[in-house]
């Protein structure tokens, strides 16, 4: 491959011959696989992996690589988002509008797009000096932030905006687990669900990563933290939800906490999101302090009722006065002390265990285990209108109520943790909750607690409930 000569993308013409390009990946597609033996190759297993690279601001392309399978394996597994690369000989093609292969390819800037071919280009690490030049790229916008749309506006237009695609600007306030689903013709393949915000609605847009390389880089993802910028988000009718979403399509390119000042207004505008409320589940939560409504456990379960009818996910906050009838601080299940790693968040199993996450420095060894501890208790409520069963008392909120820390939990003996509850059970309390209404992920409503706040429950002639009639009923 002698004779090869530098080109920036915006110089690269159709047919160019013996061309070097370097720049970051900014974007990566699963590798796929496929039987060749019936096309006009006939080598047998072949693979196929495409990525979007980027040489400057303004500056993208598409990149296809062919070959063997462990060739193309290799070249997918050593190379990532945030890679710098040098694309050597490929074939340079012209981009064709009207291909269909367009529609499931990132939108770029370049009229071409390059191929490469097992034995007659390469792809390696770019590294000389001049990575650095390369590596900011990775948090630019690929074009104005001027088309961007706020979730207010595509959640009212979603009809009108349907089989279009959306720039979107949001902060994430929810990392599900990586799952698995078993796809028609018996393959397994990985997503993640996560939930995302920007303050100029209430709603919360849900969203599916099915890439490897974001179902990976999305376990570093900070809720109330990380900003992510979507270019070409797709509005479609979902089959499995019945009804029109926005989601991560083919196209979609994401930027992570862009470079932009927008992304720090819009990280501002969740910033009373909690993501300690929920042990492992972080949703977007209110600030407790701006909660006002007052409601009964029956009008709380009217309108999840009510919602779940109609088929939409609602989150909505109230304050609920209400008996607290069990707090599960006396159990002996070791699931009411959680332990995460500081760094990543992966759970681990005793407080001086390095997490299992070897892109992690804890995971990996290169540094000394760093976790967290976390109260994760549940608390039955009751009313004259009904019963709370379950509701999720974690975090720091726990610890405030308790009036001791994790790590001062752990140290008490049963009886000592015993009398932490009889410190509410005697009162009737002022609780603020957030409620989580049922989603396809999540089937079974959440209430979380913000807030305890003792408050002697008096009659019509100032008397205070008995409590022999508050014993009765506990359960």
């Amino acid at each position: 491959m002698s004779g090869v000569h530098r080109q920036e993308l915006n110089s690269l013409q159709p047919g160019a011959q013996n061309a070097l390009v370097i720049g970051i990946i900014m974007h990566s597609f699963n590798m796929k696989t496929f039987d060749s033996t019936r096309s006009r190759f006939n080598h047998g297993e072949r693979g196929v992996w495409t990525f979007t690279l980027r040489d400057s601001e303004e500056d993208t392309i598409n990149v296809t690589v062919w070959g063997s399978v462990q060739f193309v394996k290799k070249l997918s597994s050593n190379f990532h988002i945030g890679s710098v690369v040098e694309v050597i000989n490929p074939k340079v093609l012209e981009r064709r509008p009207e291909d269909r292969n367009e529609l499931f390819v990132p939108s770029v800037s370049s009229q071409c797009n390059l191929t490469v071919n097992e034995g007659k280009a390469l792809v390696q690490a770019h590294d000389a000096p001049t990575r650095s030049k390369y590596e900011p790229l990775l948090m630019l916008p690929i074009r104005s932030l001027a088309t961007t749309r706020c979730l207010k506006s595509i959640f009212e237009n979603l009809e009108t905006l349907r089989d279009q695609y959306v720039d979107v600007l949001v902060v994430v306030t929810f990392i599900g687990d990586i799952r698995n689903v078993i796809t028609r013709d018996g393959r397994s393949i990985r997503f993640r669900n996560f939930e995302a915000a920007d303050g100029s609605t209430d709603e919360v847009a849900s969203l599916v990563l099915w890439e490897n390389e974001w179902i990976n880089r999305a376990a570093y993802w900070g809720p109330r933290r990380t900003v992510l910028l979507f270019t070409d988000a797709r509005i479609a009718y979902d089959n499995f939800k019945k009804t029109i979403v926005l989601s991560i399509a083919r196209k979609t390119l994401i930027i992570e906490n862009p470079d932009v000042p927008e992304a720090t207004t819009v990280r501002d505008s969740v910033r009373y999101y909690d993501p300690d409320v929920m042990s492992g589940n972080t949703f977007a939560t209110p600030n407790p302090d701006s909660i006002s409504t007052v409601m009964t456990i029956q009008d709380i379960s009217n309108k999840l009722n009510k919602q779940s009818k109609e088929g939409k996910r609602i989150q909505f906050a109230a304050i609920l006065k209400a008996y607290i009838m069990d707090m599960n601080v006396d159990s002996l299940n070791p699931g009411i002390i959680s332990r995460r790693c500081a760094l990543c968040k992966r759970t681990v199993l005793d407080e001086n265990d390095s997490c299992m996450n070897l892109e992690c420095p804890s995971g990996n060894g290169s540094r000394v285990p760093m976790n967290v501890m976390s109260l994760n208790l549940k608390v039955n409520l009751k009313d004259d209108t009904g019963y709370l069963i379950g509701c999720k008392l974690s975090g720091d909120v726990a610890e405030r109520v308790l009036g001791c820390t994790a790590a001062e939990f752990q140290a008490m003996i049963i009886p000592q943790r015993e009398d932490l509850k009889w410190k509410y059970a005697l009162e009737k309390c002022e609780i603020r909750l957030h409620i989580l209404g049922p989603t396809s992920a999540f089937p079974n409503a959440v209430y979380n607690i913000l807030s305890i706040i003792s408050n002697e429950d008096e009659d019509e002639n100032g008397n205070t409930q008995p409590l022999d009639e508050f014993i009765d009923m506990n359960v």
